[in-house]
């Protein structure tokens, strides 16, 4: 069976977080989409469950990795103006190449909570169920 997984090497280094929740986001719907069924087909069951079923899962993980990649992001863009002071305050010029690379860090670290949460999903739901 094709997987995402197969084709790219998600769990290894180097990997960009944008390309896994671009490739591995509809693959988690997907699998998502037989236990959302059951819970709208059988509320007064799901209603019941320990951790509110997968729907309820499914939305506070969502507003989690946001609120965190905020604070990632608001984290990044300190470091960022704190190393942009010190180089000014020594004289020199900031470059493009260091402008370009605190880029990249801030939306990194915004992006990465979310990412993560995806690559999570993605492993979790790839189990077979006991």
């Amino acid at each position: 069976m094709f997987t995402p997984a197969s084709f790219f090497n998600i769990y290894g280094t180097g990997r960009s977080s944008g390309m896994d929740i671009a490739m591995l986001a509809p693959w988690v719907i997907a699998m998502r989409m037989p236990a959302l069924a059951y819970e709208i087909a059988t509320p007064w069951i799901s209603a019941n469950s320990r951790r509110g079923g997968e729907g309820a899962l499914a939305l506070s993980e969502k507003t989690d990795a946001f609120v965190e990649g905020i604070h990632a992001t608001q984290a990044e863009l300190i470091s960022a103006w704190g190393s942009l002071v010190a180089t000014t305050m020594r004289g020199e010029l900031l470059t493009i190449h260091a402008a370009s690379k605190s880029f990249q860090k801030i939306s990194d670290a915004g992006i990465e909570p979310m990412a993560k949460r995806v690559r999570a999903n993605y492993k979790r739901l790839q189990k077979p169920k006991k």
